[in-house]
């Protein structure tokens, strides 16, 4: 079932146009610097997960370490899980290991071997390009994209500058899904902003550089 779109709500084909332009322009789209953007000894305030807080961080206590010495190690053993793939696959090593929690730091390359992302994207050449291109054709969910992208982590380095790379393509990732799952649920405007990025990176992944 598909809603009616309210009119006075949606910004103009040109407005739409010029947000994806932003975009791919990157921060040279003469917007004012972004006070996020200050680089200063970046690491005294980055967290290990990449958020960058107000004030210098504490030195890291013994514990922490020794946190960080194990994940190390189980790093090791996925590292050469994945140089081992056809042995390990559909195990019950795997699924154990699966179960105590994949590392950061090797979850996107374990997330595209559990879900065969090689496959996929030789089942849909060129798809992604395909649907980005379509997205980007219809403004009636640019400025909310626009929105939730800048709002998305600003904190997190990989977020912080605006019209930055990974916002560039968390941008691209949300137009194309925009256009790959356009059906609107009863309720809500439309679909695609009742799922979790992850779940628009995911279904996405496979066919995200054909």
């Amino acid at each position: 079932m598909e809603m009616d779109e309210d009119l006075d709500t949606l910004p103009a084909q040109g407005q739409g146009n010029t947000i994806i332009t932003k975009y791919e322009q990157g921060h040279r789209a003469g917007v004012a610097a972004d006070m996020r953007n200050e680089q200063v000894n970046i690491r005294k305030y980055m967290n290990h997960l990449g958020i960058v807080h107000e004030t210098e961080l504490p030195p890291i206590r013994a514990l922490e370490v020794k946190q960080r010495r194990k994940e190390s190690k189980r790093t090791n053993k996925w590292l050469k899980m994945f140089a081992e793939w056809p042995k390990y696959r559909n195990t019950k090593k795997l699924s154990q290991r699966v179960y105590k929690g994949i590392p950061l730091v090797v979850r996107g390359q374990a997330w595209s071997l559990l879900l065969d992302i090689n496959k996929v994207k030789s089942q849909n050449p060129g798809k992604y390009k395909v649907m980005k291109e379509k997205g980007k054709r219809s403004s009636r969910i640019t400025h909310r994209i626009q929105l939730d992208v800048n709002s998305t982590l600003q904190n997190h380095m990989m977020f912080i500058q605006r019209f930055g790379v990974k916002q560039q393509e968390l941008c691209d990732i949300l137009v194309a899904y925009s256009a790959y799952n356009p059906v609107s649920i009863p309720g809500q405007r439309y679909s695609w902003a009742m799922y979790p990025y992850s779940q628009a990176w995911v279904s996405l992944g496979g066919v995200g550089t054909s």
